[in-house]
């Protein structure tokens, strides 16, 4: 048997041997893997330099100089680049960079950082647009079919071609190793889904949405490279879109919600990521999982077992015959209603600290013909329902992932029980139509 020296000389040859076929083939064929271009270090390093010596690339080592095309992608720091100073840098990369490496990380570059309201887009598309022949392999092929130093343009085009259902873009960056975490999570793919989103929203064809956010995988959309700015728009045209493509064909309202939410998240879940999207389109994603929100309440009361069947069912006829009314819903247990709801792994929960574990119900809000609103607190175990008008300060949000029973409690003027058993529909339905004008019939509120 070798000895241990043996073998170590062994793995270090193979490693050797490994290296140096892996320098070859990409000299030959290209990187095989998205180049992370310099080291923080080295440019901040750069940056510093450049911003003490007003510019000057003659200030920098040959690794800092280097460093600089991720500096000229940079909208903040000590240095920032004006066109000048892009275009004496691409000076330098054609002449002391070397050929074919100078073309493949700028075209990289461009990929990766796209932002067209920088001076070193247009340039560094004008610059590889006479160079496109000299980059490397499989990459140098994707990018000549899909000529993507026209950026803008060829954004407007992969875009339509995508709305269209026509996928070969992404199927072309699929096939390339080296090309597809280029591509992935790119600023050039933020701007190719915002631009997929306008098209697709006019034409109602949204097939390649599943591809597309697979390309965002595993940070997802806002996780992508290039501007906050450029994803935040890419996201509202992708999730107004699909909400308004829902609102049209209702048989999409599942897979646009699913898209949705792996766009910005469930809004139960919170609602950071809801917030620049448009009101109305938010107001419509409310509604349409109020019924889950409350469907799911139920269910997990029913598995508590803290409520007889007979009454559990009365309460979910009730609330259920108010659904059309409903804008918005959130489900809201303790320790042991969240533990089924986890369990469940179906609706998002809010936490509630409260006096018995097992509680478990949903805060909602009605809202009238006359844009009248209430909110409602609503829990199992006979507790009392909680009731606020909704210009009420003191009612409850719709944010917050937790809520503290007493002090909703000690906020409300309006409670109501649900003892004795019978009769407090007619109770719950007269106070809602008094405060609402939403009525009945079947519950027979009385006077308003």
């Amino acid at each position: 048997m070798p000895s241990a020296d043996e073998t170590a000389l062994g793995a270090l040859a193979a490693r050797s041997r490994l290296s140096r076929l892996a320098k070859e083939l990409e000299e030959r064929h290209g990187p095989g893997r998205a180049l992370p271009g310099a080291p923080e270090r080295v440019i901040d390093r750069a940056a510093r330099k450049l911003a003490a010596n007003r510019g000057d690339l003659g200030a920098l080592d040959f690794a800092e100089k280097k460093a600089v095309l991720d500096l000229l992608w940079r909208r903040r720091g000590p240095w920032i680049a004006l066109r000048a100073d892009v275009e004496a840098w691409l000076q330098w990369a054609e002449k002391d960079w070397k050929p074919r490496i100078s073309e493949t990380r700028v075209c990289i570059a461009l990929l990766r950082h796209y932002d067209p309201e920088l001076p070193v887009a247009a340039l560094s598309q004008a610059w590889l647009a006479d160079r496109a022949d000299a980059l490397w392999g499989r990459f140098g092929d994707f990018i000549r079919r899909w000529r993507l130093w026209e950026g803008g343009d060829a954004v407007s085009r992969i875009g339509a071609a995508l709305a269209a259902g026509d996928l070969a873009f992404l199927l072309d960056a699929e096939r390339a190793a080296q090309t597809r975490p280029i591509v992935q999570g790119s600023s050039f793919l933020v701007a190719v889904a915002e631009n997929f989103a306008q098209a697709a929203t006019e034409k109602g064809d949204w097939a390649a949405t599943g591809p597309l956010l697979e390309f965002f995988e595993p940070a997802g959309l806002l996780g992508a490279a290039g501007p906050a700015s450029a994803r935040a728009r890419a996201k509202i045209a992708l999730v107004s879109g699909l909400i308004l493509w829902a609102q049209r064909d209702p048989r999409a309202i599942p897979e646009a919600l699913r898209f949705a939410f792996r766009i910005a998240g469930d809004p139960r879940a919170g609602l950071d990521d809801w917030r620049d999207i448009p009101d109305d389109v938010l107001a419509q994603v409310e509604r349409w999982l109020a019924e889950d929100t409350l469907e799911s309440s139920f269910q997990i009361v029913a598995e508590l077992r803290t409520d007889d069947s007979a009454s559990l069912a009365r309460r979910r006829a009730f609330w259920r015959a108010f659904l059309p009314h409903v804008t918005r819903a959130r489900l809201i247990g303790a320790r042991k209603a969240l533990a089924v709801a986890k369990e469940m792994a179906k609706t998002p929960s809010c936490a509630l600290n409260t006096y018995l574990s097992d509680h478990c119900g949903f805060l909602l809000e009605l809202r009238g013909p006359d844009a009248r609103k209430l909110i409602v607190f609503e829990l199992n175990n006979l507790a009392q329902s909680l009731f606020w008008r909704g210009d009420d300060p003191r009612a409850p949000e719709f944010g917050p992932r937790a809520y503290d029973g007493a002090a909703l409690r000690a906020k409300c003027d309006l409670a109501q029980s649900h003892l004795p058993p019978e009769g407090w529909e007619e109770k719950f339905a007269a106070l809602i139509a008094r405060e609402t004008r939403i009525v009945l019939p079947a519950f027979s509120p009385g006077d308003i």
